[in-house]
């Protein structure tokens, strides 16, 4: 007679505990900190947003810059790269741009985020050290693995990934965090892995 209670009540238990774990799922919590380090995020809004043509000439006229695998410093490569980015931007002093730091697929998830904080942070500081001033540049911050260009998982995809990316004004900001009540769900699965 105890058997179908008993049994019963370790369904009730089971069909909680999944719905609370769904639900967590679909409204993730940003964590406070991680085991290893708190992530922070640089950003300045500007209410004035770049028109569709200087968004147009940033994405002609400023190129990705790449980086070696677990590396941000900046190659011989990188450094010509910025150097024709820098020399742009001081010819056209009314641009201001976000930078976005990216790493490829391999490594944990925390690990990819500092490491693409790094290499935003990285172009920042060469593009201020060359003349471009740092009120010009509203966003700099690394976005882990999870915006690629490339999907294949070979070592020509991985060296595509490894980047930072400049764009227009905040317009990476506007594009990826579009409402301010998307980024905790979208840091919950930064931080976690969520898929």
């Amino acid at each position: 007679m105890n058997e179908p209670r008993f049994s019963l009540g370790i369904g009730i238990v089971l069909a909680v505990a999944c719905s609370q774990l769904m639900l967590a799922q679909e409204h993730p919590q940003v964590p406070q900190s991680t085991n290893s380090q708190q992530l922070n995020i640089t950003m300045t809004r500007s209410p004035v947003q770049p028109s569709s043509s200087e968004q147009q000439d940033v994405k002609q006229n400023l190129k990705d810059l790449h980086f070696g695998f677990d590396r941000y410093d900046l190659d011989d490569q990188a450094q010509q790269t910025l150097k024709e980015n820098a020399d742009w931007l001081k010819a056209n002093p009314g641009v201001t741009v976000s930078i976005a730091g990216n790493a490829d697929e391999r490594g944990e998830i925390v690990y990819n985020l500092a490491l693409s904080q790094k290499r935003a942070e990285a172009v920042r500081d060469a593009l201020v050290s060359r003349g471009v001033s740092s009120d010009r540049i509203q966003f700099a911050t690394g976005w882990g693995k999870l915006y690629p260009v490339c999907a294949q998982s070979d070592e020509s995809c991985w060296a595509q990934n490894r980047r930072a990316r400049l764009t227009a004004g905040s317009a990476l900001q506007n594009g990826v965090l579009s409402m301010d009540r998307l980024t905790p769900a979208i840091m919950a699965c930064a931080t976690h892995n969520c898929f």
